[in-house]
């Protein structure tokens, strides 16, 4: 008798199971919003430090008295236009996380230090032919002051921002006035004291402006500290809870 033989064992077909394509990724908002933030600080201050030359000029220019009446209104409209693309810049490197802007504003910080050193220069050489009065020198201050404002602003947007490497190039101008002084002062004999006061003004004044900067003794933490609270987020860790569970 042949044995009955066993069944065989019950196989599952095999189905072919249709992977679903990819789905395609929205599209990256804060990625379009750093950069457009970034696009708009970026003209508006290029615009506004374009206008300033243009300010600068027309100081040093032979106009200024005629002009006088609208310096006001051209330095506010100027100022406007910076601190809005400098507020629109703030928003897209700390608020978006661009990590493009900060290099480029790391450029036009030392174009910025380049302005204000050959505007230094030029300062000296008006100081040392006595061609200014009162209204030009004020006129002189304001503007050298506008340009430190500047530099001090754009190194407010890029964290851990040294300031000490800008200090060196004014300083050394410094030093330099201080020899034109005691020449112009001493061995040329124009010992005319008016004319002394103006420049130990601005000697004394740009001196403490660049040793502040080589000394690093955190003047603008307390602004800087104020800027990153605005855009620092609080997180709670995830596996903590509100009271005294275990993690």
């Amino acid at each position: 008798m042949t044995e009955p033989q066993k069944p065989l064992p019950h196989v599952k077909p095999f189905v072919e199971r249709k992977t679903s394509p990819p789905r395609k990724r929205g599209v990256d908002m804060r990625g379009m919003l750093s950069i457009a933030t970034m696009l708009a600080s970026l003209a508006a201050v290029t615009i506004a430090l374009g206008g300033g030359l243009k300010l600068v000029l027309d100081i040093f220019g032979e106009g200024l008295e005629n002009n006088l009446s609208e310096m006001p209104v051209k330095i506010a409209v100027l100022g406007f236009a910076f601190l809005f693309g400098w507020a629109t810049g703030l928003i897209s490197v700390r608020g978006f996380g661009n990590l493009i802007y900060p290099l480029i504003i790391k450029i036009y910080t030392w174009g910025c230090l380049v302005a204000v050193g050959f505007l230094y220069i030029k300062i000296i050489q008006k100081l040392y032919v006595h061609a200014y009065d009162g209204m030009r020198f004020g006129m002189y201050l304001a503007i050298l002051l506008g340009g430190l404002f500047v530099l001090f602003f754009l190194h407010l947007l890029v964290e851990d921002h040294d300031l000490r490497p800008f200090a060196i190039p004014l300083l050394i101008i410094s030093v330099i006035h201080l020899f034109v002084i005691v020449y112009h002062y001493v061995f040329a004999g124009d010992a005319n004291g008016i004319f002394a006061l103006g420049d130990f003004t601005v000697f004394i004044l740009m001196i403490i402006i660049s040793g502040l900067m080589l000394m690093h003794i955190g003047i603008f933490s307390p602004m800087r500290d104020a800027i990153g609270g605005l855009f620092s987020k609080e997180r709670k860790p995830q596996n903590q809870s509100d009271g005294n569970g275990v993690s």
